[in-house]
């Protein structure tokens, strides 16, 4: 019992005591009155009209994009993606089909359990006339070597290139898609990068230079595609359960939101996460291979930065450690109490 208290004790204080990222400057752009909207998971501007802002909740709540005013928040459109039968949607993002028309990729992704054999990702073109619609989507399956749970999407904003990111207790990974997609069949990915635990969220600067990448704390800027090189840390707002992230359009900022949080954030980005000299290899080059033993994430931060970023991690296994020394506990005292009652 004791030493258990002393090892969760020192977990909790190395987390308090770590070195966090700077803190971002953060604004409310609107709030949302849609109650429908209650477990937001993922955010893409709309690539086709300005000011709409395309979100959807996780599990629960079908195959469904509420589009939204941005200087209101109010939902001007919902599309209802026909025949899917959605399991855990956990993504979206803006980009390009193999025709390079712009699409809105919508990921159904998630897996808490670990057992689907595959995951799917759509491809949605907006509807001419903005409103309540059922809108048809393209469908590819895709697998990995071992069941993932994965909460985030990235998009090349100029070509048909597709990244997802795992959630990850202890770490995540970083998978390629094959390019180009095409329907039918199911595609093994290909992992090309790993990234730290519990990943919300992650998604590409409309420039296709650099991309972000989002747990429930703070938020990491890559220079280049996946995997790519770490520019700058930021602590993001406090919210209950922080899942969603996009770019603005002139890539100058972030837009965050959660579950259970009728706001939408805005959070400033320094100017060596967004200035023009910080360029990438040429948007049609492929992603390098990266190794597995190589993390971007552990690479660019020390120790205890590390520490601070997996601080859910430590508080998860300081309580699981805790609970099982209280059980052995009881159960000593339980056969100690049975020895010693005298026999009837």
């Amino acid at each position: 019992m004791r030493w258990a208290m002393a090892w969760l004790f020192g977990l909790v204080l190395a987390t308090g005591l770590s070195a966090p990222a700077a803190q971002a400057a953060d604004s409310v752009v609107c709030r949302i009155s849609d109650d429908r909207l209650t477990e937001i998971s993922g955010l893409a501007f709309s690539p086709t009209r300005e000011g709409i802002l395309w979100t959807h909740n996780d599990s629960g709540d079908g195959a469904r994009l509420y589009g939204l005013d941005t200087t209101t928040c109010e939902t001007v459109a919902v599309l209802t993606l026909r025949g899917i039968a959605a399991k855990d949607i956990e993504a979206m993002a803006a980009g390009v089909n193999v025709k390079g028309e712009r699409v809105l990729w919508v990921a159904d992704i998630g897996d808490n359990t670990g057992v689907r054999r595959s995951v799917s990702i759509y491809e949605v073109r907006e509807p001419r006339s903005l409103g309540n619609a059922t809108v048809n989507a393209t469908r590819y399956s895709l697998k990995y070597s071992t069941p993932q749970d994965a909460e985030g999407l990235i998009a090349d904003p100029r070509i048909d290139q597709l990244w997802i990111v795992s959630k990850g207790l202890l770490g995540g990974s970083v998978f390629a898609v094959p390019r180009p997609l095409w329907p039918g069949g199911v595609t093994s990915v290909r992992k090309v990068g790993e990234e730290s635990g519990f990943v919300t969220d992650a998604a590409m600067a409309p420039d296709g230079s650099r991309y972000a990448v989002r747990d429930y704390r703070e938020v990491r800027i890559y220079r280049g595609k996946p995997p790519g090189t770490v520019v700058t840390r930021l602590t993001l707002p406090e919210q209950v359960q922080g899942e969603a992230m996009t770019w603005t359009p002139d890539g100058r900022a972030l837009i965050v939101a959660g579950e259970s949080d009728d706001r939408i954030l805005r959070v400033e980005l320094p100017a060596e996460a967004w200035m023009k000299s910080v360029q990438s290899a040429p948007t049609n080059a492929p992603s390098p291979q990266a190794s597995p033993k190589t993390s971007p994430v552990n690479a660019a931060v020390g120790p205890a930065d590390r520490v601070g970023t997996l601080a859910v991690i430590a508080l998860a296994a300081g309580g699981a450690v805790f609970a099982i020394a209280c059980l052995i506990v009881a159960g000593v005292m339980l056969v100690r109490r049975r020895s010693s009652s005298p026999d009837v």
